[in-house]
């Protein structure tokens, strides 16, 4: 049965003379069936890696070999994927994440005492943490900081596995020892380029941002089918874009209604409350300083 522990000893569990060089081999094993299961193609993860096609497929054998499992059905030019296969991609993909961290923890510059991986979907990053991440540099100078945007499914993933240190949510998250704490909140209103009436943008394209869960259930009680939207999105820029550009509406951040020239809020329209939370988990060794970082998100606001 293939699980976390028989990865582990791949490329963990090596003889006390191999050298760091040799655990990079597994970890290239991890890497190349990983983009085998992207590409479909031997020839082009050969491609991709910079690698021969024979080389590709020598290390899968190999990994094949040290998991004693099939990972891949070939014939005909088709290539499908064994059930082993599936469950190996998310913890594979994992490792290569930790392995990168932990290349990155023994690299530190002599003046950090430690990184702090923080992650947050894009539309967070863009209308809030740019901001906050200066005021963490500014305040917590020893921390270097590496900062990734991820969807919110991939974030809770990488949150569960310690890959992530820290991650900002809409939604507290009820996963054992994991703290969620609010931290802010962002107002999201109804911003248009035809007036501050509701009226009126009722008859004019309707952007519809994808704000989380619970923006949805807001949405459904409180516009219903009056705003028909001609556009979905989940990137809160693009959605300002296309109304600042072709004209109509969209909820979007107050601030970002505040300061554009061609977007007026809707005065008589529902507003929204996001809140944003900061989730870690309680078994996570660098938990102190992830509480000092989550007490100068507290300020959080947009």
């Amino acid at each position: 049965m293939l699980n976390a522990s028989c990865l582990e000893f791949c490329y963990i569990s090596t003889p006390a003379n191999q050298t760091l060089s040799g655990l990079k081999v597994d970890i290239n094993l991890l890497k190349t069936f990983v983009e085998v299961t992207k590409t479909r193609s031997f020839a082009k993860a050969a491609e991709n890696l910079y690698v021969t096609s024979a080389a590709v497929s020598a290390r899968i054998k190999l990994l094949e070999g040290q998991l004693g499992v099939t990972l891949f059905l070939r014939n005909r030019g088709d290539m499908r994927l064994t059930n082993e296969a599936e469950k190996l991609i998310p913890l594979a993909e994992s490792m290569i994440n930790t392995w990168a961290r932990t290349l990155q923890e023994v690299s530190l510059q002599p003046s950090m005492e430690t990184r702090m991986h923080i992650g947050a979907p894009p539309s967070l990053w863009l209308f809030v943490m740019e901001q906050k991440l200066i005021d963490l540099r500014n305040d917590m100078p020893e921390i270097a900081i590496q900062a990734e945007a991820h969807s919110n499914e991939t974030l809770i993933r990488m949150l569960e596995d310690q890959t992530l240190d820290l991650v900002l949510l809409p939604e507290p998250q009820s996963i054992e020892h994991v703290n969620s704490e609010k931290v802010g909140e962002i107002l999201l209103v109804l911003c248009s380029t035809f007036g501050s009436s509701f009226d009126s943008a009722k008859d004019q394209p309707y952007v519809l941002v994808d704000w989380g869960t619970a923006f949805s259930g807001f949405h459904a009680r409180k516009i219903g089918e009056a705003l028909v939207p001609t556009l979905h999105t989940n990137m809160a820029r693009i959605a300002q874009s296309v109304i600042e550009t072709e004209g109509g509406s969209a909820y979007l951040p107050h601030s970002i209604g505040q300061r554009s020239p061609l977007l007026e809020q809707v005065k008589d329209a529902p507003t929204y409350r996001r809140a944003i939370y900061a989730c870690y988990s309680e078994q996570n060794v660098n938990k102190e300083t992830i509480r000092q970082v989550v007490k100068t998100l507290k300020s959080i606001s947009l």
